[in-house]
């Protein structure tokens, strides 16, 4: 047999294109593009559940540590966690809208958002937030993987009320794809959920950013792409003139030099700034004597925007990489919503079933005083299988029923425990199977969870 026999037959340009979309594949999965129904990378989602099972589930526990528990489940070193923890916990314009952890410490702020203490010395746990969306009350009913050691499982991704993708600001950068998607109000977000579920059809909605006082304008570029563009923000207080706002990804110190510049040119009416910002923008402007700039004026000297143009990238449930509107996402999260509700419903209706079946073998059990039988049984082997032969299905459980339980108050408890289950049964199960009711159900939580966290 020759040598060359035991060599793939592709050429080596096959080999390397095949081995770079595979990679480029990875890191969009593993690392920068979220996903669709819960709006998480890996890590941040690994990071969720590290808390969700440990101390920092309800109160604040040093970062380090936190992001040590993390590594349990993201196979990747300790920085790249720390830094994505820290940054779910910033608060502030353009980091998150609704953070989904709380912190205690420096964590930056929208004059320096990289100024984060280090790890050791602040503390973080899972925001009410993050509990009210619901990400954690059905644990149950998500879908699980091992581990990158198959040690432990880790779920595949939550299920919250409303698509968190379009909630916080996103960005990520893979091997030949980007993602960048715009926060948005949360009242907007389930007003459009609301619209869907009612009509078919979501309400559009646009960007939008907490505590931000300059403009969110939406263009098209030659390529049709759409683009964010954010402005310098202003307001006028006791006959002074301040900066209040600056662009996204505008620091303090970029800020800084750009006034600087302005001074410089002598062809405006600035005259002079003084900065008393103090985690947020309070730059007073000063206009030469006799220049009191209008409206006009100041969009013309300050007209500097960032722009940023969307490409919402997601990870579909079935695990494609998609391109999205927004609008797309509201409707594929509702219609997902509504799988996974069923889902619990059916579980629960289960459980509520087998409370029924129990209680109703243990007014049986009692009412034919089977612990009177008992006294004639030599083991609990034995007491089982005659209690298997007489059509009990819970014989394993009922064989451990105590004699203190074996009283006519207990049947009164049994069957009121059997009205309360079959009442339940038939309400999650009219939930499962009746699509108007469950719709229903939907409309409730969003109208709590938005008359909680942003009522208009």
């Amino acid at each position: 047999m020759k040598n060359e026999d035991n060599f793939p037959n592709r050429t080596f340009e096959d080999q390397v294109h095949d081995d770079q979309r595979k990679y480029s594949r990875y890191v969009c999965d593993s690392r920068a593009i979220p996903h669709e129904i819960d709006g998480l990378k890996p890590v941040q989602r690994r990071i969720l559940w590290a808390m969700w099972n440990s101390d920092a589930r309800n109160r604040h526990t040093k970062t380090v540590k936190v992001a040590g528990l993390a590594m349990g489940y993201h196979p990747h070193g300790d920085r790249s966690i720390q830094d994505a923890l820290s940054q779910m916990a910033q608060d502030f314009t353009f980091a998150n809208n609704f953070p989904l952890v709380s912190g205690e410490g420096t964590f930056g702020d929208v004059l320096d958002p990289s100024a984060i203490a280090s790890p050791r010395y602040t503390e973080v746990k899972l925001s009410d937030f993050a509990k009210d969306l619901g990400f954690f009350e059905s644990l149950p009913d998500i879908d699980y993987v091992k581990n990158y050691d198959e040690t432990e499982d880790e779920p595949i991704h939550f299920v919250g009320k409303v698509p968190v993708v379009l909630l916080n600001n996103i960005q990520g950068i893979a091997t030949g794809f980007r993602c960048f998607i715009p926060g948005h109000k949360l009242s907007d977000i389930i007003d459009s959920q609301v619209q869907y579920l009612k009509t078919n059809k979501p309400k559009k909605v646009s960007p939008w950013y907490k505590d931000f006082g300059g403009q969110v304008k939406m263009s098209q570029n030659d390529n049709g792409s759409m683009v964010m563009s954010t402005t310098f923000g202003f307001r006028r207080e006791d006959g002074k003139l301040y900066l209040s706002d600056a662009p996204m990804n505008w620091n303090r110190e970029k800020v800084i030099l750009f006034l600087d510049d302005l001074l410089e040119k002598k062809d405006n009416w600035l005259r002079d700034y003084v900065d008393h910002s103090s985690q947020k923008f309070k730059i007073e402007l000063i206009p030469k004597k006799g220049e009191e700039p209008n409206d006009a004026a100041l969009k013309e000297l300050f007209s500097k925007e960032n722009n940023e143009v969307l490409t919402i990238n997601v990870i579909t449930h079935e695990g494609k990489l998609k391109k999205r509107t927004p609008e797309e996402i509201i409707k594929n999260f509702c219609d997902f919503r509504k799988i996974h509700l069923i889902r619990r419903f059916k579980r629960l209706a289960g459980l509520e079933k087998e409370k029924v079946e129990r209680n109703s073998e243990l007014i049986r059990f009692i009412k034919e005083k089977w612990n009177e039988k008992v006294t004639g049984i030599k083991s609990k082997k034995e007491f089982e299988e005659k209690l298997k032969a007489s059509k009990f299905n819970y014989f394993e459980w009922l064989s451990t029923i105590p004699v203190y339980r074996m009283t006519l108050e207990e049947v009164k408890k049994c069957e009121e425990a059997i009205e309360e289950a079959k009442g339940k049964l038939k309400e999650y199960t009219d939930l499962t199977k009746d699509d108007k009711k469950l719709t229903s159900f939907m409309l409730d939580e969003l109208a709590e969870l938005k008359t909680k966290w942003d009522p208009k």
